[in-house]
């Protein structure tokens, strides 16, 4: 158990997008010191899970009638990034976390959503959309998951619910649509597989359950709310609830590694006086022209995808706030641009890695941490930038996109 002190917190909450970020910021010291237990641990401390809630960062997109003030998705990636400049372990948990509860609350009627965020605990929902493996049977009622397993559940050691993707069958047992179920995780086995070499401390264990029954309530279509037919009517009024599905489940994932890379240019400025060049003239790094083009090119990297993800998170949420469902080929266009976003900010932090020399083969080096966690963010399916290149490539020429998800 960490025998670090929690960072200070307000008397009232701030609520504000302002607040948030504040908050968020208020945090980085005690994150960074928590960093290597958090890694050792695999998972979040109960000291960073109690620190985040207390500034209601795990609830940022719990809607208001359920007790919660959901934000904006600009409001979400400032926040996230902030975290992310400290430990990306603790922003890809909060990223996941906010949009599997925002997707709770936008793929169920209101009969389900309560059921999820109505009395009892504050909801706090985890989720991963592929099975590796379903065998589902539809009872009377709702749906029998005989056996399943699914990888990657990025903050489930935290969580009282899990979302899960299942095939929907109809009685013969026949897929006629691809869903999601709503599984207290009291149900739900964490295989403890989490170990790995870069944002070791999300705790993305696999997870597996047997012969568990879901009701039709908590049972919903994500090809429906991919086309933006959500169930959740009872929260038209709240813009949050009308931001466009994959959008948001793809720009969420980029998040942490902007701050991981804002992160990254801070520690490599900051061990840069202590630093010289082997095998030159240079005995200070700062002053080696090749240093300037490397901090300035990636610099320059990183400020550009912070500019990418701003401009789709604002068109977002203007969408939302109007009531249109965003089209197709911005949706699409998204889905490029995050994963244009991703390269940009794994080659600035790549580039000021090999900046830093020999000495990142060290264990001990705090660059290396950073090194890795930028590398193992860059890996995931949706944020892939060859697969997302190709898909608007396949739109722009003309053809189908090869995948659903946009």
């Amino acid at each position: 158990m960490s025998t670090i002190a929690h960072a200070e917190k307000p008397l009232a909450i701030d609520r504000s997008a302002a607040g948030l970020r504040a908050y968020a910021t208020s945090l980085i010291p005690t994150l960074k010191a928590r960093a290597k237990e958090t890694a050792r641990l695999g998972r979040l401390p109960a000291e960073t899970i109690a620190d985040l809630e207390a500034g209601g960062l795990l609830s940022m997109t719990t809607p208001r009638k359920y007790g919660g003030e959901p934000v904006s998705v600009r409001t979400f990636l400032e926040v996230v990034a902030e975290l992310g400049r400290a430990d990306a372990s603790v922003a890809w948990v909060t990223a996941l976390t906010n949009v599997s509860t925002w997707s709770a609350a936008t793929f169920l009627g209101e009969q389900g959503a309560a059921e999820v965020f109505g009395d009892g605990p504050k909801a706090r929902v985890v989720g991963v959309l592929s099975p590796r493996k379903a065998v589902v049977k539809k009872v009377e009622g709702g749906y029998l998951i005989e056996e399943g397993l699914w990888g990657f559940n990025s903050g489930v050691y935290h969580a009282n619910w899990d979302l899960l993707g299942i095939p929907i069958v109809d009685a013969a047992g026949n897929v006629i649509d691809q869903g999601v179920a709503l599984i207290p995780t009291s149900q739900v086995k964490i295989l403890d597989d989490w170990n790995v070499i870069g944002i070791s401390g999300s705790g993305s264990s696999s997870v597996s359950v047997s012969n568990v029954f879901v009701p039709e309530s908590r049972v919903s279509s994500v090809s429906r709310a991919i086309g933006g037919d959500y169930p959740s009517r009872h929260l038209a009024q709240e813009p949050l609830y009308s931001v466009a599905c994959m959008p948001m489940l793809a720009i969420i994932l980029v998040f942490p590694a902007l701050g991981l890379g804002v992160g990254a240019l801070e520690a490599f400025l900051e061990g840069l006086p202590r630093r010289g060049i082997q095998y030159t003239w240079y005995t200070k790094q700062a002053e080696a022209p090749v240093t300037h083009l490397m901090v300035g090119e990636a610099s320059a990297k990183i400020e550009a995808a912070r500019a990418i993800l701003e401009k789709h998170a604002d068109a977002m949420d203007a969408c939302a706030r109007a009531g249109q469902y965003m089209e197709f080929r911005d949706r699409a266009r998204v889905r490029r641009d995050v994963g244009f976003a991703e390269k940009l900010i794994w080659e600035a932090v790549d580039m000021l890695a090999t900046a830093s020399g020999g000495s990142l083969a060290a264990v001990g080096n705090p660059f290396n941490r950073l090194w890795q966690d930028a590398r193992i963010a860059s890996l995931h399916g949706i944020v892939c930038p060859a697969t997302n290149f190709e898909t608007y490539g396949r739109i722009l020429c003309g053809m189908e996109p090869g995948t659903p998800f946009i």
